[in-house]
């Protein structure tokens, strides 16, 4: 059965110490949800997060990366997602300065490459989360072509967002083609659109739980299952309303899209 998870930067606001992460894993495993994305905050040790996780009946599907470190962090990833109990590593994005030319996405796409050769030869999968900007056109490719291009299967996956494939200009449920075989977890948010307050070239679009915006979640899912992806995980960037009720909606949403 395909699994619903959160990523956590959901819940941000609601994590300040131990006792309000604990309370906040809690509430998150009544609603529904059996595994999450989280990164360590700095006030615990991986062991007590993983602790944490095990008292409220959730498991992390991932470790953190950050693609420029990965060098000097490799031991200390490998031992968080150890300790958490995941064999997939998910990194972070491209430096702004890397994102602004053509050959700044291929300097990228070597660093991936390198990345994901080490974590492999580990036993480890890596999956690279795009937003939008990756998909600036350079004039005869998009920085995305080239990361996919010009980087091995085997060694880099990518983790979709169906929100940043809207945002860049695409139909998530054709564009999630490109992604077959490099991707198992999709990052899910509705997109909505906010009353017009100003001039008509503006676009008041925000992020909105699942079923609440305008994203064609048929065809989403149906081309989602067709190229392998079963890791559904909610991430609400920007909340309008209670934080709980958001996630609550996106899960019981997708729950009844997966049957």
């Amino acid at each position: 059965m395909a699994d619903i998870a959160l990523q956590m930067y959901t819940m941000r606001n609601c994590m300040a110490d131990e006792k309000q992460l604990l309370e906040t894993l809690r509430r998150v495993r009544e609603i529904g949800y059996r595994s999450v994305q989280i990164t360590r905050p700095a006030y615990v040790t991986i062991e007590a997060l993983k602790r944490m996780l095990d008292e409220c009946g959730l498991s992390a599907d991932s470790a953190l990366g950050h693609c420029m470190k990965l060098d000097e962090e490799y031991d200390a990833i490998l031992h968080e997602a150890e300790v958490l109990g995941t064999r997939v590593v998910r990194l972070d994005g491209i430096p702004m300065e890397l994102a602004q030319t053509a050959e700044g996405y291929r300097t990228f796409a070597r660093i991936l490459e390198k990345g994901g050769k080490a974590f492999r030869a580990a036993g480890y999968d890596m999956y690279y989360h795009f937003h939008a900007f990756e998909w600036t056109n350079f004039g005869a490719e998009r920085g995305i072509d080239i990361l996919l291009n010009e980087t091995t299967p085997e060694y880099v996956g990518f983790q979709p967002d169906v929100f940043w494939l809207t945002s860049a200009g695409t139909e998530p449920s054709s564009s999630l083609r490109l992604f077959a075989g490099r991707a198992r977890y999709m990052h899910v948010k509705d997109y909505a659109i906010k009353p017009r307050t100003g001039a008509l070239e503006d676009v008041p679009n925000c992020f909105a739980p699942v079923g609440r915006g305008n994203l064609n979640w048929p065809g989403i899912m149906k081309t989602a299952r067709e190229i392998g992806i079963d890791h559904f995980v909610v991430e609400q960037d920007l909340c309008d309303g209670d934080v709980f009720e958001c996630i609550k909606t996106s899960h019981d949403s997708l729950r009844a899209m997966l049957g």
